[in-house]
C-alpha cells in the first residue's frame, strides 16, 4: 500500500514508522522535563545534606546527578537536531524520512548512540551500589549477587563498547547481534537487582523506584517490537533513553530524602516480623 506525500508516494510502513518516531521525540521532550526536574530536586538536597560526616556518601550522588543530567541534555538536544534534520532540512530525501534514517549515520545518531550508552553504564553503577547497601548484613550471601551483577555490567561495558564502534559504521538498526547481547545484558543486571529488591521490601513503590522496574518494563518494550521488525521500537527506544535516567535519580531522590533501605533496614525488618510472630498468640489467647 502506497500512501501519497506532498514529495513522493511512501510505504504505509514508512509513514508508520515516522509517526512512531514523531511520537517518541514528544515523549522525550515531556521525560527530559522530569529528569530537569528531579534533576534540580536532587541537587538542592543533596547540596543542603552535605557535612563532613556525609560528603564520602553524598559527593558521588552529587556527581551522579550532574553528569546524568549533562548526558540527558547532550542527547535530547542531538536528537531534537536529528529530528528537524530528517523531517525538514532532508524533506526531499528520496523515500521520506524513514528512508533518510536507514540510509544516512551522521553525528547526530554516533552522539544519541553514546549518550544512551554511557548513561545506562552509570545508571547500572548505582543499582550494583545498592545492591550492596541492601545485603550489607542479609543472612543471604548477598556478595554471590553482587559479584554476578557485577560481571554483568563489566561485559555490558564490553559489548557496549562494540556496539558503538559498530553503530558508529553501520546502521544501528542492522547491527542485531550486538544490539540484542547489549540490550539483553543491561535487562540482565536490572533483572538481578529487581531480584534483590524484591525480597527485601514491604513497600510495592519502594521496590518499583529502587529495581528501576519502571526501566526493565521500557526495556523489554523495545525489545519485542525491535526483534519482530515493528514499527513501535523507533517509540519505545526513545522512551528507554529518558525513563533510564528518570528511575535512577528517583533512586537517589529517595537517599537524598532518607527514605532508602540503608544497611541496618535489613535487621529492623527482620526484628518487627519476629516481634510481629511472637506476639499474634498472645493476643489471639487474650481474646
Amino acid at each position: 500500500m502506497l500512501i501519497h506525500s506532498a514529495f513522493a508516494y511512501e510505504p504505509s510502513t514508512s509513514i508508520h514508522t515516522e509517526q512512531f518516531w514523531l511520537q517518541g521525540a514528544l515523549i522525550t521532550w515531556i521525560a527530559y522535563g522530569v529528569v530537569t526536574t528531579l534533576c534540580i530536586q536532587c541537587f538542592f538536597m543533596l547540596v543542603s545534606s552535605i557535612n563532613p560526616s556525609r560528603v564520602k556518601k553524598d559527593l558521588p550522588l552529587l556527581v551522579f546527578v550532574v553528569v546524568t543530567f549533562l548526558i540527558d541534555t547532550v542527547l535530547i538536544g542531538a536528537a531534537s537536531l536529528y529530528t528537524r534534520h530528517a523531517f525538514v532540512d532532508q524533506r526531499n530525501f528520496p523515500g521520506g524520512p524513514s528512508a533518510y534514517e536507514e540510509d544516512v549515520t551522521d553525528g547526530f545518531i554516533s552522539t544519541m548512540n553514546a549518550s544512551i550508552v554511557v548513561s545506562i553504564f552509570l545508571s547500572d553503577m548505582l543499582l550494583l551500589w545498592r545492591c550492596t547497601v541492601v545485603y550489607k548484613n542479609s543472612v543471604v550471601p548477598g556478595w554471590l549477587l553482587v559479584s554476578l551483577a557485577s560481571i554483568f555490567w563489566l561485559v555490558e561495558f564490553i559489548v557496549g563498547t562494540l556496539f558503538l564502534a559498530q553503530a558508529a559504521s553501520t546502521f544501528v538498526w542492522e547491527a542485531i547481534n550486538l544490539t540484542l547481547v547489549f540490550w539483553s545484558l543491561t535487562l540482565g543486571v536490572n533483572d538481578l537487582g529487581s531480584a534483590s529488591y524484591g525480597a527485601q521490601y514491604t513497600s510495592i513503590v519502594a521496590m518499583i523506584i529502587e529495581s528501576e522496574l519502571l526501566y526493565t518494563v521500557f526495556i523489554l518494550l523495545f525489545m519485542v517490537p525491535f526483534v519482530l521488525a515493528r514499527s513501535f521500537q523507533f517509540l519505545s527506544i526513545q522512551a528507554v533513553s529518558t525513563v533510564q535516567p528518570i528511575s535512577a535519580l528517583l533512586i537517589v531522590y529517595r537517599v537524598a530524602e532518607g527514605k532508602c533501605w540503608t544497611k541496618d533496614t535489613y535487621n529492623e525488618v527482620t526484628q518487627s516480623a519476629n516481634i510481629i510472630q511472637i506476639s499474634t498468640p498472645r493476643d489471639a489467647s487474650s481474646t
